[in-house]
């Protein structure tokens, strides 16, 4: 009788304690998986040297939202792989070409995010396509697929434009989670042949490890657990798992050309993780670490060695 009073309100406790992290595990899927803003992730890094590199460039960046405005531009939906439409803008040039590129933004972002980029490749003499990933910005989707899921749309768009232009040339360009998507098209046998290079800047190598870095990050514990039922419930929710998103996989079966490009200081996505796509990628390849580069923004950090690279890897593949 003793023993039984100690342990009901033990089992009590522990109940509580359960249920607690069950919510938790909830509250974590819908903040990070779901549609919604995605500050708490800035937050819970030091992003001081991406704030740098965008008040570098705070002048280019009002030039951009201005050519934004007047540069003639179409706003388009594509039907998507699923039930719904991608919102997607387009920059087309006033001269025929054949060069394409599909530019995507990264984790809680939008197309509105690529603008700076867009304009690059725009002057670049490209046509340019902006989209919205699933579950992002005027897109339709629910959860988040961290690349496995939106690289089925992007493979879409790319034959939308096949079929326009049967003679264009494609280059899938991606930053961040819109890096990680790039990647994973490259793995899948309905690529169109079109699509003839790929530029990858500073995708993470899998989404389990992505995630385990950043729960590690906020919490300051081991992840183990965390992860695994994070993925439970993810799986129940959507059918997926962040297991399947597993981007080194995908580059392993590639055999589109591809430079893997990354910030040298990047906190949010570890450097280490380009050389280890960069290592497992069975296509004709190239890498670019960008010294001092948080995520995302060496392409604000080295503008001239930067799109050197890309113009040049572009170049190489798509020939004018």
């Amino acid at each position: 009788m003793p023993k039984l009073k100690v342990l009901l309100p033990l089992a009590g406790v522990v109940y509580l304690i359960y249920r607690e992290y069950i919510h938790g595990l909830e509250y974590l899927y819908n903040l990070s998986l779901c549609r919604g803003e995605k500050a708490f992730l800035f937050n819970c890094n030091n992003i001081s040297t991406e704030l740098k590199a965008l008040d570098k460039i705070s002048g280019e960046l009002e030039d951009v939202r201005k050519w934004s405005k007047t540069a003639y531009s179409k706003k388009i939906y594509i039907h998507g792989k699923e039930d719904g439409e991608i919102y997607l803008r387009y920059f087309k040039q006033s001269t025929a070409t054949s060069r394409y590129v599909i530019a995507l933004h990264g984790y809680g972002c939008t197309g509105r995010s690529m603008l700076f980029c867009a304009k690059k490749f725009y002057d670049g003499g490209f046509n340019v396509a902006v989209p919205d990933l699933p579950c992002h910005g005027q897109s339709y989707g629910r959860f988040i697929g961290m690349g496995q899921y939106e690289c089925r749309d992007i493979i879409e768009i790319a034959k939308e434009i096949t079929l326009k232009d049967p003679s264009a040339q494609i280059m899938l360009y991606g930053i961040s989670m819109g890096a990680a998507t790039v990647l994973a098209a490259t793995g899948a046998k309905e690529l169109p042949q079109n699509v003839r290079c790929v530029v990858s800047d500073c995708s993470f190598t899998d989404a389990k490890s992505i995630f385990a870095f950043q729960i590690q990050n906020m919490i300051h514990m081991p992840t183990f657990f965390v992860m695994r039922d994070l993925d439970r419930i993810y799986h129940k929710k959507t059918g997926l798992s962040l297991r399947d998103a597993d981007i080194i996989k995908s580059v392993a079966h590639s055999s589109t050309p591809t430079l893997f490009i990354h910030g040298g200081a990047d906190r949010i996505v570890p450097t280490d993780m380009v050389f280890k796509l960069y290592n497992a990628a069975a296509c004709q390849k190239d890498i670019l670490v960008v010294k001092g580069a948080g995520h995302g923004v060496s392409a604000y950090m080295d503008i001239p060695l930067y799109w050197g690279r890309v113009f040049a890897f572009a170049d190489e593949y798509m020939p004018k």
